[in-house]
């Protein structure tokens, strides 16, 4: 594999900016002078990871993760080193003088096998779909307005009757028990048959974009099924699907924003009105899976299922699940009556980009939904209805919501609902309580030590002069990276980052650099975190020294660690004094 140069390294780093890099992979929102995001490399509830312009690195406050572009990329992607850099590269226009290969990740050769087997499958209906066959289908998707360009986005297909698709696959060399496997085609006494026989096929595919399942259609009004969806296989399980997430990922992204449908037409109607950042759950059973994998794609995810009583229903379970998940829920007002794919089918576009300007508030969507589900003459249904509303309000982040939805709810049920001020009710996780704990008093001083030493070689010099190590390990090592880096010159932290193989080094090194932000060096806080360590030091060696007098030993070696344990006592009795001294004066 050919070699970078660490001056071509240093180059591509410089010009690479994380916030575009990191962006380019997650949904980033400011806060102050950093960016936030869901961290990918561990399941995020809320926006856990920080990315820092200033420093070029990113650090995630829960599992830890943290590095610089180079390490986000390898890590998120999954690559070599050599590799990042070199994806890195393709994102920021940058031309490095060799290219390194590629590094194949390691492949299931079964998924793999039943991936192509699937692409083979849509290759045919596609080409099946202009056939003389498939001319009804063909017709009722053209009245519909799904004409040849928006056929070839989806990948639109017809699967013919005969078992031809069945054919089609033996004849490619593929395997019954593949073809089973995909659920392409099923087994029975009479023989082996195609699926989707006589039906339109719409293409299903993973995040990653290979294909794995197919939502199909028939035109016969005779068949009670309208719709099929692929049965859960190796490659596709419903519960865990979001059709066409790998098409919106790019847009959501850029507008901040996912919209969440029903069903996979009117994610095709959202596209042909130009909003590509439309999904579907394949109907209204949504599942936690699903709200994950949406929330991935924006925080911002606004629920546009069908305005009939089993849609509203489905938005109410869907949008619960992704508020717990910490997204910003808003609900279209759909009082047409019609789905997407009805309403723009009947009223053209421009009355589906109407209809999704009718964007509410989550809490409007509840007060809506809850007195249209209420008896408003009868008291203990109202009751119950207050609770429920009340429930909700408390769950809001902004006082200004809450009291003005106390206020609506009031006037709503003629109840009088006194407001009182305070805070959202916290939530405890495993993670806030993780953020909550309170640092041990050693380690807190260290990493005050670390982060002045990353910002003044001042403090480098200081170090040596008055400690010149530090207790943990991992940190030790760093200071001395900090030290042989900082002698001359301010570290750059994203290069100390890339000279470090030892991954839990980067993560130390991005963690003490998101810290550093607000620490410049100042001498008399250094000395006091010095102290600190000190104090921490000679404690646990007296400690060491009062067990060892207790073990049986001969007179000379009592006399001995008696005066070592003497002189360790004088040391922590003037740490401790110089500590309160400095806390007094």
């Amino acid at each position: 594999m050919p070699r970078i140069s660490e001056e071509e390294i240093s180059e591509l780093r410089s010009r690479a900016d994380i916030v575009d890099v990191v962006g380019h992979y997650l949904q980033l929102h400011r806060k102050g002078k950093s960016y936030v995001a869901l961290c990918p490399f561990h399941d995020d509830h809320s926006p856990s990871m920080s990315v820092s312009p200033e420093r070029q690195i990113y650090k995630c406050f829960v599992c830890g993760a943290g590095g610089n572009v180079f390490s986000f990329v390898q890590n998120f992607e999954k690559v070599s080193y050599p590799e990042a850099v070199a994806r890195v590269a393709d994102l920021v226009g940058f031309e490095l003088s060799e290219k390194p290969q590629a590094v194949q990740k390691t492949a299931d050769p079964y998924r793999e096998r039943l991936y192509g087997l699937m692409n083979e499958t849509i290759r045919f209906t596609m080409y099946q779909i202009n056939t003389a066959e498939a001319s009804l289908e063909k017709k009722y998707l053209e009245d519909r307005g799904l004409d040849e360009e928006i056929r070839q986005k989806f990948e639109i297909g017809f699967n013919p009757g005969n078992d031809q698709l069945y054919k089609f696959l033996k004849a490619k060399g593929y395997e019954d028990s593949d073809m089973t496997a995909c659920n392409v085609v099923r087994s029975s006494s009479s023989g082996v048959h195609d699926v989707f026989a006589q039906r339109i096929t719409f293409p299903i595919h993973d995040p990653s974009g290979n294909p794995i399942g197919f939502s199909a259609r028939t035109i016969n009004p005779d068949n009670s099924s309208k719709y099929i969806n692929t049965n859960d296989t190796v490659l596709f399980h419903k519960s865990d699907v979001v059709y066409n997430s790998h098409r919106a990922r790019n847009e959501a992204r850029r507008s901040g924003r996912i919209y969440v449908c029903e069903g996979v037409t009117d994610v095709i109607a959202f596209a042909r009105a130009g909003m590509e950042n439309a999904v579907c759950t394949l109907g209204t059973s949504c599942t936690e899976s699903q709200i994950r994998q949406i929330k991935r794609l924006s925080m911002k995810v606004v629920f546009c299922y069908d305005g009939d009583e089993a849609g509203q229903s489905a938005t109410m379970r869907a949008a619960k699940m992704a508020r717990k998940e910490g997204c910003d829920v808003t609900v279209i007002d759909n009082r047409t009556g019609l789905d997407p794919d009805e309403l723009i089918r009947s009223r053209g576009t421009e009355a589906l980009k109407q209809m999704v300007s009718n964007e509410i508030s989550w809490m409007e969507f509840v007060l809506a939904y809850l007195r249209k589900h209420t008896n408003m003459s009868n008291y203990l249904e109202k009751k119950e209805m207050v609770k429920r509303a009340q429930a909700e309000i408390a769950e809001l982040d902004d006082e200004f919501d809450r009291q003005h939805f106390t206020k609506e709810l009031s006037e709503m049920t003629g109840f009088r609902i006194d407001y009182t001020p305070g805070t959202k009710r916290k939530i405890y996780t495993t993670e806030t309580l993780q953020k909550a704990g309170a640092p041990d008093g050693t380690r807190q001083a260290e990493d005050l030590i670390l982060a002045m030493m990353l910002n003044s070689s001042q403090a480098c010099r200081r170090f040596e002069e008055k400690l010149g190590f530090l207790p943990e390990a991992d940190r030790n090592a760093a200071a001395m990276m900090l030290v042989d880096g900082g002698r001359n010159s301010v570290i750059d932290a994203a290069a100390l980052i890339d000279s470090t193989t030892d991954v839990k080094m980067k993560e130390l090194i991005a963690y003490i650099a998101s810290t550093a932000e607000d620490m410049p060096y100042d001498e008399k806080i250094m000395d006091g975190a010095i102290r600190k360590i000190m104090i921490s030091v000679k404690s646990a060696q007296a400690d060491a020294f009062r067990d060892s007098l207790q073990q049986p030993m001969n007179a000379e070696s009592f006399a001995v660690i008696s005066r070592e344990y003497q002189e360790c006592l004088r040391d922590l009795r003037r740490y401790i004094d110089e500590d309160n001294s400095e806390q007094f004066d």
